[in-house]
């Protein structure tokens, strides 16, 4: 099943404007930060766009990211030293034009509190170009780091793939002049 929930996901994308991209995990700790701070750094390296990005979760903000996520992220240029954990609201769902999410439970939940007519969803492991036994990356909160790592080797092959895809269409190129 992974081809075709992968093919789906990059044909969802091709409708998606420009505009607000929300990253959302569990406690906006590890994953949500850390895939939002790849793709804003991809994007800009790639010069101006019309996507702003946030991330968030579910439970108590204001919660620093564990020392095992700051190292790992520190392997791929990224810095969640002063990440703060973050609410989802209201507010953020209406605003986004995607929500990015990395697991299936987190689709379900955003739908619940906040209305099937929400933003375009994507499921963030669907985009990974390697196999895999699950479509939800798996939270690494309370693991070594050595589980961080793989975590976040996963995150970066799909935002690679999710940057890829949306700088490939034609409403990036003309929204980026």
């Amino acid at each position: 099943m992974h081809p075709l929930r992968r093919s789906t996901a990059l044909k969802g994308l091709s409708s998606v404007p420009p505009g607000d991209v929300v990253f959302v995990c569990q406690g906006n700790l590890c994953r949500s930060p850390f895939a939002e701070a790849l793709f804003r750094a991809s994007l800009a390296r790639l010069g101006p766009t019309r996507f702003t990005t946030q991330s968030a979760g579910f439970v108590q903000p204001g919660r620093d990211s564990p020392r095992e996520a700051v190292a790992a992220a520190t392997e791929f240029g990224v810095d969640l030293a002063h990440h703060r954990s973050r609410l989802v609201t209201t507010e953020t769902v209406r605003r986004a034009t995607l929500i990015v999410v990395m697991g299936s439970e987190q689709a379900r939940s955003i739908r619940r509190r906040f209305g099937s007519r929400t933003a375009a969803m994507l499921l963030l492991g669907d985009l990974d170009p390697l196999p895999g036994s699950s479509r939800d990356i798996a939270d690494p909160w309370g693991q070594p780091r050595e589980v961080f790592d793989a975590c976040y080797a996963r995150i970066d092959r799909c935002v690679h793939e999710l940057v890829r895809t949306v700088t490939s269409l034609s409403l990036y190129a003309s929204a980026s002049r």
